[in-house]
């Protein structure tokens, strides 16, 4: 099979959530068919493709040219396309683009709704779909507007959300398959068009790369929050733990280290260093194992996003417990139920959370990281979900087929 992925970014070096599912759900579907990559970027130089070049048959990155100025905001605001879509396309790269995607692939994936402009012609000409929704990006923009104080921004991403929505419920009767994250987000897909055939491929890890046998717990107690710092949600439970739970953790556990791991941290979060003594803000790291084998604990204390959290899975892989609110462990509820982490969604019930395991006897904890590590190398690794996503894939371009042949 001949398939082409459109992706907003070079998924390498897999540095992000998105970049890592995009990376290893491309690896999968490479390995059984020709892939062509196309995928967008601003300045200059393009992104270099790593191990992209040897693992696709063709990868390209197309130049975006756009003048900025400070009232661009407010600008995409006014106009009918989300903001989102408007960021990632302009005339030059769709004509170039959408001409390149009618060379007679059996089926192209677009890779976030952002890319929709690219693909939007491919339906009309019987070229198969599947599109990958790393999150429902409506949904995403609702709970952000919901977080945000009184202000431009907020009524920014509400007007987001509401455009967004349309846009998914207009464009999804034309996906010939689409995959989400977890169960909730297929059911906000449906919820907007029920007859749309999804997959669900939650966020996996590397089971080879995150091992338990790395682990090296520090002699003092220590607690990771581990993700990309300049994201929104990552930003709020942050702020949410330090402002709701540390103070009372503290009383309980007055030596306790917390590591805030992730690249791009805001101001405000890089104060954390300078306003607890036992705080460290690493900014980007080149390897999170090292810190992830130090910590007797990984928390995620999230109240918005969607789809799953890789974080919770590679902590699982490397044996290392984990609590999290039921916001974070989306799509990994039953993994709570079978006791391989813990869930908690209050202030006190967090931090209760994280005392116990802090000082459970060591027989409680390996039992608890040995059942996560065996869940994650049976369920999550990312060769498995890679495999999934190629079979998808050979599903839907075999059913278009099958449909062409039925309507001849």
């Amino acid at each position: 099979m001949k398939a082409a992925v459109v992706t907003p970014f070079m998924p390498w070096p897999a540095d992000t959530g998105g970049k890592l599912r995009s990376f290893h759900l491309l690896r999968g579907l490479a390995e059984r068919a020709d892939v062509d990559l196309f995928t967008v970027h601003y300045g200059e130089q393009p992104p270099e493709p790593g191990p992209l070049a040897e693992m696709c048959a063709r990868v390209e990155s197309i130049q975006l040219r756009r003048r900025w100025s400070r009232y661009e905001p407010y600008r995409r605001a006014l106009r009918p396309l989300p903001r989102l879509l408007q960021h990632f396309h302009t005339a030059q790269s769709l004509l170039y683009l959408q001409s390149e995607l009618l060379r007679g692939y059996d089926l192209v994936v677009c890779d976030e709704l952002a890319m929709w402009p690219y693909v939007a012609h491919l339906p009309h000409v019987g070229v198969p779909l599947v599109s990958i929704l790393h999150k429902i990006d409506w949904m995403h923009y609702r709970e952000l507007a919901q977080a945000r104080p009184w202000g431009v921004d907020k009524v920014l991403d509400w007007v987001e959300s509401v455009k967004l929505k349309r846009m998914l419920r207009q464009v999804a009767p034309f996906f010939n398959g689409a995959v989400v994250c977890s169960p909730e987000d297929e059911a906000l897909l449906k919820d907007l068009y029920a007859d749309v055939p999804t997959r669900v491929i939650i966020n996996g890890a590397d089971t080879d790369f995150f091992t338990p046998a790395q682990r090296q717990p520090a002699d003092e107690p220590t607690i990771m929050f581990m993700g990309t710092m300049s994201y929104y949600p990552n930003i709020d439970a942050v702020r949410y733990f330090f402002d709701e739970m540390y103070a009372l953790l503290q009383t309980r556990v007055p030596n306790v280290r917390i590591l805030i791991v992730g690249q791009n941290p805001v101001p405000d979060i890089r104060a954390l260093e300078k306003q607890y003594a036992n705080v460290i803000v690493t900014g980007k790291v080149p390897d999170v194992r090292p810190y992830l084998a130090q910590s007797h604990v990984l928390m995620v204390p999230l109240r918005l996003g969607g789809g799953t959290r890789l974080k919770i899975v590679e902590a699982m892989a490397a044996g290392v417990p984990v609590v999290s609110t039921s916001v974070g462990a989306q799509g990994l509820l039953d993994v709570a139920e079978e006791g391989a982490l813990v869930l908690a969604d209050t202030p006190h019930a967090f931090v209760e959370a994280l005392v116990r395991l802090l000082q459970a006897p060591a027989e409680e904890i390996t039992e608890m990281t040995r059942k996560a590590r065996r869940i994650a190398e049976e369920r999550y690794s990312w060769r498995k979900l890679g495999a999934d996503f190629a079979d998808f894939c050979f599903e839907v371009a075999q059913h278009a087929k099958q449909q062409v042949r039925t309507h001849v």
